[in-house]
């Protein structure tokens, strides 16, 4: 009867290391499934929040810097025969140009930033421990995203003195980020911002004013 020869001390060694290295893989695996990955998800969304607030404010700063008189186009005071005003309307015309303008300007710019800066993330977020998260030189990672930019507009009428009333134009710009490289965030990532458009005294009593959807 014949016997299966016992695998040589060579080939023994060998297996064990296949199954050392095989055990470490996996184990590596998982930490970086788990612990790494949480963690520079966090770091990526917190860096993607502060480029499209970036974006926004410099899409905000050259629309008006383009069209400096967009506030006072945005509403048209009504006056009594005394000169005092009476009401206040909304130009839909400005208003809908405003609302379009700033959000392509802004999705633009977040597409742009993005792809010319990317994030730069500490060495040290990338061993899972919160405690050398900001350790070690940066390390530069290329951001693909899709972004969604909403704007509206609300008025608001505020006391400033004795028969004085104080107008103001408030665009608030909303974004929502969705990151799948390096890797995907599932949940989305929001960011708001308010501009003061226009602010203009009225001397009288607060006049009517109708706002409509035009404002949303």
């Amino acid at each position: 009867m014949l016997c299966k020869p016992k695998p040589s001390a060579l080939r023994r060694r060998i297996r064990r290391i296949v199954c050392t290295v095989t055990a470490a893989v996996l184990i590596l695996s998982v930490y970086l499934e788990f612990a790494v990955k949480s963690q520079l998800t966090e770091v990526v969304a917190a860096g993607m929040k502060t480029l499209s607030q970036r974006a926004v404010n410099a899409a905000v700063i050259d629309y008006l810097s383009d069209k400096p008189d967009i506030g006072e186009r945005l509403t048209v005071p009504h006056t009594a025969e005394n000169g005092s005003v009476t009401s206040v309307t909304s130009d839909p015309t400005a208003i809908n140009s405003l609302k379009a303008s700033v959000s392509q300007l802004a999705q633009d710019y977040i597409g742009e930033l993005a792809d010319r800066e990317g994030l730069s993330v500490p060495l040290g977020s990338f061993t899972g421990f919160f405690l050398f998260a900001e350790l070690g030189p940066d390390i530069r990672m290329n951001i693909g995203s899709r972004q969604t930019v909403t704007c509206s507009l609300k008025s608001t009428f505020e006391s400033a003195g004795v028969n004085q009333t104080l107008h103001h134009v408030i665009l608030t710009v909303d974004v929502e980020l969705i990151v799948y490289n390096p890797f995907i965030i599932r949940r989305a990532i929001h960011t708001s911002a308010d501009f003061e458009i226009a602010q203009t005294v009225i001397v009288g009593s607060v006049p009517t004013y109708a706002p409509g959807s035009l404002w949303q």
